[in-house]
């Protein structure tokens, strides 16, 4: 068990982790970027919005977090891209590696592809020189051409594609989720674990060994539920951390040095908020003319929890980001997705992560009391 969750992170470190080195020449937030079909961008492209269309040619690394991403250009570097809808068709020079909600790849890619999402389709004019990596919450669909090997996990896997070595499938649904079509080439073993056999269609073309381990229910519970659980909870900071990002992109950028330079008050502040507005809120609701005062009250501090969590996981990537790689300067955004993924994993410590929360907690709360009572002030 300890194995398959140090390999599930391993992977969605391949996914994340390199983010924090890249060097953009390039950098826009708009609502809506679009990349015409004869425009060259030099350089890396960073950008993020409502919706990114890329028809046109970037010389160097794609990085988006949008809504919506449509790549039917090219790029001569890497895609990294974290986003609702996700469609590429273009050439990719480098690797892909891609997180969202539905994700589309048709197209040639020099190295590997890496593609994290509810439903992943890879259609069948894909080209991918190296390996492919998918990891689907409901369902995969795999075509198209891998020289390489393939790793799949997911829920529901339809295979229809041809394999340059192996594939190795983890399948987690209730019933047989794993479809190998007849068209399917595989040229080295099939190794697949699932809870019941495969349904391998007589015309699929399996050149090594067909390996079938069964998936204990205890083993698919405790897994399964533990990485999807990490998993909403690090794409749950992240949508957030957008949203805030939009709203108080300059206090975000302070936000390190307003915790160093007050971080007792802050403390103080966000651990009275924790225990005072919960039973302050109860005893409202009991007198009438408090109802609403409670209620507003009372959603408030939902919404100030959600946010509270954000904003540290902000700080605490941005202070690992100039410790680790000596940067003095930082984009938002990646320390935004290192410390979303490295609070995650800390909050589920047993014993100890509830209690890192909870200070968590504290710190972003006072930290936002702390940022509305100045504003309020310049008002």
């Amino acid at each position: 068990m300890k194995n398959k969750l140090i390999k599930f992170f391993l992977i969605f470190g391949l996914i994340i982790i390199p983010l924090t080195a890249l060097k953009a020449t390039n950098d826009t937030s708009n609502e809506t970027l679009f990349v015409a079909k004869d425009e060259i961008i030099s350089g890396n492209l960073i950008a993020a919005g409502e919706s990114i269309i890329v028809d046109g040619t970037v010389s160097g690394d794609l990085i988006v977090a949008a809504q919506s991403l449509v790549v039917t250009g090219r790029i001569e570097g890497d895609i990294l891209a974290l986003s609702q809808e996700i469609e590429i068709k273009g050439e990719v020079g480098g690797n892909v590696r891609v997180f969202g909600d539905s994700v589309n790849i048709d197209s040639n890619i020099t190295r590997n592809l890496n593609a994290i999402g509810s439903n992943v389709t890879i259609g069948e004019n894909t080209r991918v020189g190296w390996d492919v990596l998918t990891v689907s919450v409901s369902s995969a669909r795999i075509r198209g051409n891998i020289y390489g090997s393939l790793s799949a996990y997911g829920q529901k896997i339809f295979l229809a594609g041809k394999i340059g070595k192996n594939a190795d499938i983890k399948n987690y649904g209730q019933n047989q989720g794993l479809t190998i079509a007849k068209d399917t080439v595989i040229n080295g073993d099939l190794n697949y674990s699932a809870k019941i056999p495969a349904n391998i269609a007589d015309g699929a073309n399996i050149s090594g060994q067909t390996n079938y381990q069964e998936i204990q229910e205890e083993e698919k519970t405790s897994f399964s539920t533990w990485a999807w659980n990490r998993l909403f909870s690090i794409l749950s900071m992240i949508l957030i951390g957008l949203v805030l990002i939009f709203l108080m992109p300059k206090y975000l950028k302070d936000v390190n040095h307003n915790l160093k330079k007050q971080s007792g008050k802050i403390a103080l502040i966000g651990a009275g908020l924790l225990l005072i507005i919960p039973p302050l809120a109860i005893i409202l609701l009991f007198t009438i003319i408090g109802i609403p005062l409670a209620l507003a009250l009372f959603s408030l501090w939902l919404a100030g929890l959600f946010f509270a969590k954000t904003i540290i996981s902000i700080a605490l990537g941005e202070m690992l980001i100039k410790d680790l790689f000596k940067k003095q300067t930082v984009h938002i955004f990646w320390s935004l997705i290192l410390g979303a993924f490295i609070l995650s994993l800390i909050f589920s410590i047993p014993f100890v992560g509830w209690f890192i929360r909870l200070v968590a907690i504290a710190f972003g709360l006072g930290s936002i009391v702390l940022y509305v009572t100045h504003k309020c002030k310049n008002i």
